[in-house]
Parts: structure tokens; C-alpha cells; sequence
């Protein structure tokens, strides 16, 4: 037992062989001698054996011990199936822990809490909240009462699913069966509600249990219901529950103060993102590269790219790190503005940082590139994804371009016309084998549509062949191809092509 706790389960097998062949040998007389101290392995010898194979995830091993400890003509207990379970669930295998499970109800073996939490806790691994839920009810059903570690894994597998209508129905189902829901449950069930962006489902979950008066929510249940506000858009909310945090005596985290950061930035209201910085400093809270990133992007939002530069040399300043995520943020702002010179200086000050570009910080760069009407300039940021240009800077070798990358070094052609060059780059991207998306084919015929003369027989060319590959159709690039051929032609086309528009 003590080589099986300490997890050496080799020593633990070669002690219990022993012992089976001490049995095997052993003279009626030596039985005689040793009265009660029986030298046969019991059902605890071998479950201490399978459950050190469990805690290493050796499935296999355990199942080995069990069918020789049956071969010896030991029935399992509750242990011994529960130990089976526990291994096949530890080990990410929910067919093999429900497959002893169901072995455990077959043979009579009557399990407590313990087996079917580690079923249902491998479901919600699994991401299959429905099969979770199945079996809790199979555990009512059984009369193996459920505890609250049962129903919260249920419930916090309906959250990863953003799930907040099978969320809210357990912990109606716990109450109902007067199990307590706990800070967990408040936690899990709210992040759900936030997750599927359902605010008002979230307050009255949170209201249900708290009103209770058995569980007072800590900050995890006040930063899910803050979060939920911020998914729903509803910056009112999010900042009265950080406040009713505050009044509660609840300390908030620097995840609170952020997440709030988040709904003022995605409001794009820089000067409540400034003022709840402010506060969460004045407050003993020290922000985080997260919480100014935060801010940085409500910089985004209203397109300030003053304002976004001064935030992130004050955060940097403070001897906060920007991370990747961080310049990413100031790129996409510089992109925005189309300042490519920004965007440059600052990719090169990532490299100054020690951090490496990437693709998303180079595809904000030539989207600066784009947007100033340089697409020269684009398409030399474009190479460096490519490999194709040389930099003074170590690049990442695993660094591609994506759909993104050409299709923005496109557009900037595009917006000259230059339609001979967007065709370039877009059968470039195929020959990577990237297909063209509604976004590529709306700035190939935006090219044709600018070059002088409009390039008609070009644009129904490429429509044609976009079809062909049973490619969805979106509105933008159907605009586009109309104000080339003209009504009635762009009818026709339809028509013969059989073309369902999609929304977008």
C-alpha cells in the first residue's frame, strides 16, 4: 500500500506478486500459524495496485489487475470499479469510463458519487455537455445522490458551450433537489450566460442563488457577471457591478477594473476607458499589458492614433512589457489611420523589444500600406511574409502569408486599378493553395472596376470562375460586378450561373 501511495507502482506489483505466490505456497500449517494475519491478497491489495496505475493514467495496467484479481476468484467492490473509472477518465477515455460505469450498474455494484463524477467530469472534458447531463440523471435514477461537484461539472460543461439555457437548467434541477449551489456553481453558470451573451439570464441565475443566502458570491461570480454585460454591449451594467463589487466588500481583481476597460473600449469611448484606468490605479490596483491594450483599443475605435501611441509609451514607461497582442493593437490603429510610417516605425520597435511580428502585426502594416495609397510599399511588407525581402531583423521562419495578407496587399493595387497586379497576387495566393474567399473576388472586380476602361469581360470572367468552384456569393462583390456590366447584363449573368445570394 505505501509503494502504491507513493505512486511506485512497479515496487507495488513485484510486493503483491510476492504475495500471491506466498499464498500459492503457503502449508496449511503456515495458514494455521498466522491465524488472522491472512497472507492472501485481498480486493485492497489490488485496488491499491490499480489505483496507482489510475493516477498514472495506465488504463491498460489497471485493467490487467482487475481481471487477475477476478481470476482469483475476488469479487469487485465499489472501490475496484470506482478505480476503473477513475483511470479511463483521467486518461481522456469517457467510452472506456462509461464502459465501466456500465459494467459496475450491470453486476449489482451499487457506486457512490465518486464513479459517476469522474464519468460526468470526462463529458465535460470532452466538450459533450449532453452526454454530462445524461449521466447525472442516470445517477438520480440509480439513487446515487448527486453533490454539488456533480452538478457543477455540468453546468461548467454547458459554459464551454456558451450554453446558458442547459446552464440555467441544472441549477434549477440542483435547488429542486435541495443540493446548495456553491460560489462554483454561481461562477460557471454565470460565465455561461456571458458567453452566450445573455445579460439579463445571467443576472437572474446570479439572483436565484445568491437570494438563497447560503452562498456569497466572491470575485469570480461578480467578473463572469461583469463579463456578461460587456458581451451583451451594455457598459452601464458592467460598470454597476463593478461598483455593487466594491460595495459588497468583494476586493476586485485587475480582471474586474479590465474587463470594464474592455466595454468602454469596445464602445469605443476613450475618455470612460481613461477614467476607469485612472480609478483602477487610484483603487491599489496595478494594471496589467492586458489593461492597457485594453485602453489602446478604444483608441482603435475612434481611430485616435495620438492618443493610442501616448497610452502605450506610458504603459511602457510604467515598466509594463508590451506583449505582441499589445503592438498589435497600436498597429491595427495605425493601419486604420492608413499611417504607414507609424505602423513601420513600430513594427521595428517590436524587434527593438525582443518580440517577434506576427502575421497579424504584418498584415496591419500593409493594411497602412493600402490605406495611404502605396501599394509598392505593401507589397515589400507582403515579401517579408513571403521570405522574399530581406530585413535587418531575425524573422520567425514559421512566419506565412495568409488570405488576409494578400488580399490587402491586393486591394492597395486595386484601389489604382492596377488590375494586371491584383491578378498577380491573387493566383500567387492559389499557388499556395489558398482559395479565394467573397473578400478576394470583391477586390479583384473593384480592379477591374477602376481601371480605365472598366475591364468587363475581365470581371464575368473572374465571376465565372469563382462560381465554378461552388464558391458562396455575397452581396459586395455582386455590387461591384453590377456597376461594371449594368443591370441587365448582371441579370443575365445570375441567371445563367444559377447564383443564390447569401447575406453579407
Amino acid at each position: 500500500h505505501a509503494c502504491a501511495r507513493a505512486g511506485e507502482t512497479d515496487r507495488a506489483e513485484l510486493w503483491l506478486k510476492r504475495m500471491e505466490e506466498a499464498a500459492v505456497n503457503a502449508t496449511e500449517a503456515q495458514r494455521a500459524r498466522s491465524g488472522d494475519l491472512r497472507i492472501d491478497p485481498d480486493v485492497i491489495s489490488y485496488s491499491a495496485i490499480m489505483d496507482s496505475c489510475a493516477q498514472n493514467g495506465e488504463s491498460k495496467r489497471a485493467e490487467v489487475w482487475f481481471q487477475r484479481m477476478v481470476a482469483t476468484g475476488i469479487t469487485p467492490d465499489t472501490v475496484s470499479y470506482n478505480t476503473m473509472i477513475k483511470a479511463h477518465a483521467r486518461g481522456g477515455d469517457l467510452a472506456g469510463a462509461e464502459r465501466w460505469l456500465q459494467a459496475a450498474r450491470e453486476t449489482g455494484v451499487r457506486l457512490d458519487a465518486f464513479g459517476y463524477n469522474a464519468v460526468i467530469a470526462a463529458a465535460a472534458r470532452a466538450m459533450d455537455p449532453e452526454k454530462a447531463e445524461w449521466w447525472l440523471r442516470q445517477m438520480i435514477e440509480d439513487n446515487s445522490e448527486p453533490d454539488v461537484v456533480s452538478y457543477n461539472s455540468v453546468i461548467n460543461a454547458w459554459a464551454k458551450k456558451g450554453d446558458a439555457t442547459g446552464a440555467e437548467r441544472l441549477v434549477v434541477l440542483m435547488c429542486r433537489k435541495e443540493v446548495e449551489p456553491d460560489v462554483v456553481t454561481l461562477g460557471v453558470a454565470v460565465h455561461a450566460c456571458a458567453k452566450a451573451g445573455d445579460m439579463a439570464r445571467a443576472e437572474a441565475i446570479f439572483e436565484k442563488i445568491v437570494s438563497r443566502g447560503r452562498t456569497q458570491p466572491d470575485a469570480i461570480g461578480y467578473n463572469a457577471l461583469i463579463n456578461a454585460a460587456v458581451k451583451a454591449g451594455d457598459t452601464v451594467r458592467a460598470e454597476h457591478w463593478l461598483s455593487t463589487m466594491l460595495t459588497s466588500g468583494v476586493a476586485p481583481s485587475v480582471v474586474s477594473y479590465t474587463t470594464v476597460l474592455h466595454a468602454h473600449a469596445r464602445a469605443g469611448n476613450i475618455e470612460k476607458a481613461e477614467e476607469g484606468l485612472e480609478r483602477m490605479l487610484q483603487d491599489g490596483i496595478d494594471a496589467n499589458v492586458v489593461s492597457y491594450s485594453a485602453l489602446i483599443h478604444a483608441c482603435v475605435k475612434a481611430g485616435d492614433v495620438e492618443r493610442a501611441e501616448k497610452w502605450f509609451n506610458i504603459m511602457r514607461d510604467r515598466g509594463i512589457q508590451a506583449n505582441t497582442v499589445s503592438y498589435s493593437v497600436l498597429l491595427n490603429v495605425c493601419a486604420k489611420a492608413g499611417d504607414f510610417q507609424r505602423a513601420e516605425k513600430w513594427l521595428d520597435t517590436m524587434y527593438v523589444d525582443n518580440l517577434m511580428p506576427n502575421v497579424v502585426c504584418y498584415n496591419n502594416v500593409i493594411d497602412a500600406c493600402a490605406k495611404a495609397g502605396h501599394p509598392d510599399r505593401a507589397e515589400i511588407w507582403l515579401r517579408h511574409l513571403t521570405g522574399e525581402q530581406q530585413s535587418q531583423w531575425q524573422q520567425d521562419p514559421t512566419l506565412a502569408p495568409t488570405r488576409q495578407s494578400y488580399t490587402t496587399a491586393a486591394q492597395a493595387y486595386a484601389s489604382q486599378g492596377m488590375y494586371l497586379d491584383v491578378e498577380r497576387l491573387i493566383e500567387e495566393m492559389e499557388g499556395r493553395g489558398i482559395t479565394k474567399d467573397e473578400f478576394s473576388l470583391t477586390v479583384l472586380l473593384s480592379a477591374y472596376s477602376r481601371s480605365r476602361p472598366r475591364k468587363r469581360e475581365r470581371a464575368e470572367a473572374a465571376f465565372r470562375d469563382y462560381i465554378a468552384r461552388s464558391l458562396p456569393v455575397t452581396k459586395p462583390p455582386l455590387r461591384v460586378l453590377r456597376s461594371i456590366v449594368g443591370g441587365q447584363r448582371y441579370e443575365k449573368l445570375l441567371a445563367e450561373n444559377n447564383v443564390q445570394v447569401t447575406c453579407g
